[in-house]
């Protein structure tokens, strides 16, 4: 590496043909290595024709060195081979940050030409022996997030997550069928369930796991500061009984457990003494860097092993918008006018981007006359012009709509009422459309003379309940899922903006709403429940659904058996490659 460290060296402080001055010292301290090895560097750069060295002639006088030709080509090179063998930090540090995903943009297209000429195999290119595998390369415009389990939050890494931890039970998205993963059998007793475990379990590391590691894991959700944590508060304690038996004690909604079981959070997870989050899922995590996130095939996973060896998400930035496709599953808006080759499928996505208004804050918010004010006005707001009409559909709540993307009712007037004594904060996340969204309400707000300022947060510093209580007006959105009950207890129990946004007395409200819903052991009834909560929201004037947008996904022909998810990614457990 040292020989590396010397060229890039060269390529910051010399330009090419300019001789100039430097001690051995300085050189051996940028190289971090002693004298003698930065002499041996020297040497070969030399006899390599790199560089030129006349040693210091006399007390005082230094060595001359000049760099002889542009060192650009040879460093990308040795950086684009050091990804071949997947040392990306080390291949990274050989450029410019501001070619570094460029660098990865070109790695990703050679691997596609590769897998085109020989069947995802080695091709003419020399790969190491990990290579020669079936590998499922996917561009993305960012690095991924926390990948702990109990810390999943965004759609993306709650889906890699969802091939990382195993949980006690899992859901057919086709059936809907609840059954046993980890677990092999499970009842209730009153508010207690009994969980007995599949014998052989083990994590990613080999080591066992048994009801100690699922206690442990659900003590240690219990202690963490994820938003999860709040909907895991109706298991009050997790009792061991035996190695492979357990007993979870319930204070609340115990007709709940099952279908909590197979939330993201409940992938059953432990710590290593390295630090490291392992599970049990069909897939273990190789790397997770800001530029590569790599998920291998777990050999002894108690399912059936996919048929993919790896899957990786490469980050190359805002190229993944025009990058040249190397997936098999990708939006249309990502690459334009590259999707001919891709067939179409779309819906409408369940769940929608909506408003909460801080009945938490004081002063011009804390009055509720103001906020039913607020909310009316919010609810007629049209689209924003950067949001095409025919992907839009007025949202009434989470699963219902209006087939229009117009809303109606008499125009909001607030000229009798009082001007805020600061302006109105509105705050969003990094998300196109919330950002039109909340940028289009601050201006609709300040021209009917309620001073309001918008703030775009990062994900996840959008979701501190300390950034979110400082916001007058929320712009978010929730997508939901298959499973209907589930997503209605992940927005009403684990939102943070929402538990923001709710005095004392309707969080105590919102508790008891919910628990006489699973009362009932008929399905439907229950999720008419869940609407009714709702509209209450709706009523007390702290929520207001706004838009539902279609959603669009191409699939290529030559991926087969593959599920295709509703927030647009593919069951990399189905994916198989067609033959060359």
């Amino acid at each position: 590496m040292r020989y590396w460290r010397a060229l890039m060296y060269f390529r910051e402080e010399l330009a090419v043909g300019q001789a100039r001055s430097i001690s051995l010292d300085t050189l051996a301290q940028r190289l971090a290595c002693t004298r003698r090895n930065a002499q041996i560097v020297i040497k070969k750069l030399v006899e390599e024709g790199w560089i030129s060295w006349q040693p210091g002639v006399g007390r005082g006088n230094l060595p001359t060195i000049c760099l002889k030709k542009p060192v650009d080509s040879v460093l990308k090179q040795e950086a684009l081979s050091l990804l071949a063998q997947h040392q990306v930090e080390r291949a990274t540090a050989l450029v410019p940050e501001p070619q570094r995903q460029g660098l990865l943009a070109e790695y990703l297209a050679g691997c596609r030409r590769s897998d085109n000429r020989s069947g995802n195999r080695s091709g003419n290119r020399s790969i190491p022996q990990q290579e020669q595998s079936d590998v499922l390369r996917i561009p993305f415009y960012r690095g991924i997030h926390d990948l702990d389990a109990v810390q999943l939050s965004r759609r993306t890494e709650v889906h890699l997550g969802s091939y990382l931890y195993a949980g006690l039970l899992q859901r057919d998205p086709d059936s809907g069928r609840i059954y046993g993963d980890l677990a092999a059998h499970w009842e209730r007793d009153g508010c207690d369930w009994h969980i007995t475990l599949r014998k052989g379990l083990t994590f990613h590391d080999g080591s066992p796991l048994d009801a100690l590691a699922v206690q442990a894991h659900f003590a240690r959700l219990q202690a963490s500061d994820s938003s999860n944590r709040r909907l895991f508060e109706c298991i009050e304690e997790v009792v061991v009984l035996a190695p492979l038996r357990l007993k979870l004690t319930t204070n609340a909604t115990a007709g709940f457990i099952p279908t909590l079981l197979t939330q993201k959070a409940a992938g059953i997870s432990k710590v290593s003494r390295d630090g490291r989050i392992l599970g049990a899922g069909a897939f273990r995590l190789d790397e997770h860097t800001e530029w590569l996130t790599r998920l291998s095939a777990f050999d002894q996973y108690h399912g059936y092993r996919p048929w993919l060896d790896a899957v990786e998400i490469w980050n190359i930035g805002d190229q993944a918008m025009d990058f040249e496709v190397s997936s098999d599953v990708v939006h249309p808006w990502l690459v334009p006018g590259q999707t001919a080759p891709f067939s179409q499928l779309e819906g409408w996505e369940k769940g929608c981007e909506y408003a909460l208004l801080n009945e938490n804050r004081a002063g011009w918010m804390a009055v509720p006359a103001h906020r039913q004010r607020l909310s009316a006005f919010v609810r007629q707001m049209p689209l924003p012009a950067a949001m095409v009409p025919a992907d839009y559909r007025v949202a009434k709540g989470m699963l219902q709509s209006d087939l229009s993307c117009h809303h109606t009712g008499v125009a909001v007037d607030f000229s009798d009422l009082a001007v805020p004594d600061a302006p109105l904060s509105v705050l969003t996340y990094q998300l196109r459309d919330h950002i039109a969204l909340a940028e289009q309400l601050a201006a609709a707000l300040n021209a009917a003379g309620i001073p309001a300022t918008c703030c775009v947060e990062t994900f996840p510093d959008f979701n501190q309940a300390e950034r979110l209580a400082q916001a007058d007006i929320i712009i978010s959105g929730e997508v939901f899922g298959e499973d209907a009950e589930l997503s209605w207890m992940e927005w009403l129990k684990a939102s943070t903006a929402l538990a923001v946004c709710l005095q004392s007395q309707q969080q105590t409200r919102l508790r008891r709403e919910l628990e006489t819903v699973f009362l009932s052991d008929n399905l439907a009834e229950r999720l008419d429940k869940f609407q009714e909560i709702e509209q209450w929201l709706v009523d007390i004037g702290i929520y207001r659904p706004l838009w539902q947008n279609r959603q669009q996904l191409n699939v290529r022909s030559h991926l087969n058996g593959v599920s295709l998810l509703a927030n647009g990614w593919i069951d990399f457990s189905r994916v198989v490659f067609s033959s060359p």
